[in-house]
């Protein structure tokens, strides 16, 4: 069950995919809960991250002009602790890839949105 009794609107998330479907119901999904930035692509991903005050990134991982993994190395280059989930069908060559970017939790697509929510509430309220 979903706990929104604290107030998640304090917390942004970048949203990463580029499914544009999948991309727009899951923004609609997060945007009860929480404040959702959306990207794209990983370039965009990045240009918005630099820009924006994130809280947390879910990113899906096979992206054109720059992978989820690209753009999250990156990302650690600016801020090694920002959690991240990953959203994707992983196989396990990206899994020990995404293990050394500190993920947070990989959710396998297709996904639950109740998990998601669920996933993202827990690793927010561990920071």
């Amino acid at each position: 069950m979903l706990n929104t009794s604290e107030n998640y609107k304090d917390y942004t998330i970048l949203y990463v995919e580029d499914e544009t479907i999948v991309r727009s119901n899951v923004q609609v999904c997060l945007n009860y809960i929480f404040n959702v930035v959306i990207a794209e692509n990983g370039k965009e991903g990045l240009e918005k991250f630099s820009n924006e005050k994130v809280d947390l990134i879910i990113t899906d991982i096979n992206m054109p002009l720059k992978d989820g993994i690209s753009m999250l190395k990156e990302i650690r280059d600016i801020n090694p602790t920002i959690p991240c989930i990953i959203t994707s069908a992983v196989d396990l060559d990206i899994i020990e890839k995404i293990k050394s970017l500190g993920v947070s939790k990989c959710i396998a697509k297709p996904f639950d949105m109740k998990d998601l929510l669920n996933c993202s509430m827990k690793v927010l309220d561990s920071i």
